[in-house]
């Protein structure tokens, strides 16, 4: 069998059939235009993809022909603060494929596509994350003012815990969405072997509203999450799943244990993991109150924790305060001093402070709350709680789905100081 030798004279020869190639396709367009949320309000930080490939659109058979993908390949931009972006250089005639993101993680979903005075609708379940949306470009025909319309995906997001509320972080668990539809006519599951994040985070994205339930199994255990209503457009963070039991692990000898260099103390880190469980109190320089965070089921066990330690659950009176506590105890979701209280018109914190500061979410108020009767409320008395990832407040009664959400409390006492004794009550 005769070898092919590649000699400069071949390499020629090469060279040569590859530039008529390109030479065919030398014609160049612009695919520019502006990335906007629902509102009509920019969208910054999108990266705006697009594949490409040589072919043209065939109308009587109403579909593209597509050959080989154009190489070098069209670079991806990324919207900037008017939520504007700018392709260059994409090959004519061309098929192309739009896509809003690299891979299948992608934040954003399309809503809408306004190209050429034509609104291209994508309803739920049409757009194809994997495919994109398709479109011919003319010789030398750019494409601008095409309007991008997009909202955030549905997702379920959280962090996993082991059996001492020690963060799994790059663990590798199975992870598994279980999902049944509003109307109760259909049902599905999935998920897979997932990678924790660095901060022990997992993200699920969500296609349908629907009562979903979020399954974690990590070294032989398994841990079941309640259900939780996912709502229309509804995004839930800040979900935590803790492992019952710890982790079976050889036993080694106290000995053996000693000996070997680098060994953590496992007393110390139990007693470190207990002092976490029990909290420790931090005191902020600028009023000189001291804050602790505990763990804690619901928030009448918060309040009675709060009652035991001779504190009251956190009453945050200006945005420096709150800023301090997400700095100091991180962006969990805290229980905080303010309830309802029927008998009272005038607004304050559970400790009878004025109410100076508030920093509600607006889009998901209790709207509802009026049309309850006096006994209604009695009944589900409404607690509030801080929603660290947004900094916002939250009303909440026993069923909404953030109640599972949440189980941490901020307690606050007034005007203490680390190692001064206590005052005599009688004194002269």
């Amino acid at each position: 069998m005769k070898r092919i030798r590649f000699t400069p004279i071949l390499a020629f020869v090469v060279s040569l059939v590859v530039l008529l190639t390109v030479s065919t396709y030398c014609s160049s367009a612009t695919f520019s235009g502006k990335v906007v949320d629902e509102d009509g309000k920019p969208v910054p930080d999108v990266t705006v993809t697009i594949d490409s490939y040589k072919g043209k659109f065939i109308p009587n058979r109403d579909q593209f022909n597509m050959n080989e993908p154009v190489f070098p390949p069209p670079q991806p931009t990324d919207t900037d603060a008017a939520g504007t972006f700018s392709i260059d250089n994409i090959v004519s005639p061309s098929v192309n494929r739009l896509k809003l993101f690299s891979d299948f993680q992608s934040d954003y979903e399309v809503r809408l596509i306004e190209m050429r005075g034509i609104s291209f609708y994508m309803p739920q379940f049409q757009y194809s994350w994997h495919e994109g949306f398709s479109f011919g470009v003319e010789e030398e025909n750019d494409i601008n003012d095409v309007k991008i319309t997009v909202r955030l995906r549905m997702k379920i997001s959280g962090q996993v815990l082991d059996a001492d509320g020690a963060p799994l972080s790059n663990a590798t668990v199975n992870l598994m969405v279980s999902h049944r539809s509003i109307d109760g006519r259909g049902r599905g599951s999935g998920g897979g072997t997932k990678q924790l994040d660095a901060e022990d985070k997992f993200t699920s994205y969500e296609n349908s509203p629907g009562y979903y339930t979020v399954t974690v199994t990590y070294e032989g255990q398994t841990v079941k999450t309640k259900e939780i209503l996912l709502e229309e457009g509804q995004r839930l963070e800040g979900l935590t799943i803790k492992l019952k039991e710890k982790s079976e692990k050889p036993k080694i000898p106290e000995e053996v244990r000693q000996q070997v260099q680098g060994q953590p103390n496992f007393k110390r880190r139990q007693a470190a993991f207990e002092r976490r469980r029990q909290g420790v109190w931090a005191i902020n320089p600028a009023n000189r109150h001291a804050y602790k965070k505990i763990e804690c089921e619901t928030p009448e066990e918060a309040i009675e924790k709060a009652k035991e330690q001779g504190a009251h659950l956190v009453s945050i009176n200006d945005a420096a305060e709150q800023e301090w506590l997400l700095h100091v105890f991180g962006d969990a979701n805290y229980w905080i001093g303010y309830t309802d209280d029927l008998k009272k018109s005038d607004k304050h914190w559970d400790n009878g402070d004025p109410l100076t500061f508030t920093n509600w979410d607006t889009e998901n108020l209790l709207a509802e709350s009026d049309k309850d009767t006096e006994k209604e409320q009695k009944e589900q008395r409404k607690y509030t709680v801080l929603i660290g990832v947004t900094g916002k407040w939250q009303r909440i009664r026993n069923n909404s789905p953030v109640m599972n959400l949440t189980e941490k409390a901020i307690l606050e006492k007034a005007d203490m100081v680390i190692g001064m004794p206590t005052p005599e009550k009688s004194t002269e």
